[in-house]
């Protein structure tokens, strides 16, 4: 007789869930569906178990100041534009443009993802708490869906991977898509270290500006599955002190 009981699976499309034999929180979103229906699916990678915590994780996939910091060397960014944020609860959207340096022509051959990357990288994330973030990106030679996957593995690991999808407008993009899973594999890789060295015991003291993705995280984490004011959208606490904020209600104290 088998010894496990059966695994009930969820088929949407081309994708299989499965809440794991838990009672759902909340309804499969059906934004992996939409993107497979109309874009070509380029592939998978960056299968990582990361030695962090989920909330560790999801706070630094929507910290918006990291990019010029972690991933300022692979991408050239030179700073961080915020543009907005809207909160629809348990999915929000955010924007923001990452002007670049102009590459020369032996990085670029060193590195033919450069070829790729604008002199301004206008990035438009789409979240779903706490497991989808994707990163619509635009480009004239075609547009790539980049989707990243966060799994609870224990209180203490964090399984990502990342799925890619793309819509060429040209054959020079169809011919070099597989780069772009290049590139998406040493971002996982270069957050997988950063997150391994961080100090999450460490008390924050000054609010940086760019945080509210961050904000967004904290209150869903804090009373998931419920949502809760405040609404965070086109807003941004600015130069505050966390000894002054309460976090579980996003609230300043006057």
């Amino acid at each position: 007789m088998p010894q496990l009981e059966k695994l009930e699976l969820i088929i949407q499309g081309d994708f299989i869930w499965s809440y794991g034999g838990k009672e759902p929180k909340q309804p499969i979103p059906n934004i992996l569906n939409k993107i497979a229906s109309e874009y070509e699916f380029i592939g998978h990678t960056a299968d990582t178990s990361v030695e962090t915590d989920l909330l560790s994780m999801l706070l630094n996939m929507h910290d918006y100041n990291h990019q010029n910091g972690t991933h300022r060397a692979l991408f050239q960014i030179k700073e961080v534009l915020f543009d907005k944020f809207i909160d629809n609860g348990h999915h929000s959207h955010a924007y923001y443009n990452m002007p670049t340096k102009s590459a020369s022509i032996g990085e670029k051959i060193s590195n033919l993802g450069l070829l790729f990357i604008p002199e301004v990288i206008k990035a438009h994330l789409e979240n779903y708490f706490p497991s989808i973030v994707i990163f619509h990106g635009e480009s004239s030679a075609g547009n790539v869906e980049q989707i990243h996957i966060f799994v609870p593995e224990s209180p203490t690991h964090t399984r990502t991977y990342v799925l890619m999808f793309g819509l060429a407008r040209n054959y020079f993009f169809r011919a070099f898509a597989s780069k772009f899973l290049d590139l998406a594999k040493v971002v996982v890789e270069q957050d997988s270290d950063i997150l391994g060295k961080i100090y999450p015991n460490s008390p924050q003291k000054l609010k940086l500006n760019n945080e509210v993705g961050m904000d967004w995280v904290r209150r869903n984490f804090n009373n998931y599955p419920q949502v809760v004011e405040p609404n965070l959208s086109n807003t941004g606490l600015r130069g505050e002190y966390y000894d002054n904020i309460d976090f579980k209600n996003l609230k300043v104290n006057k």
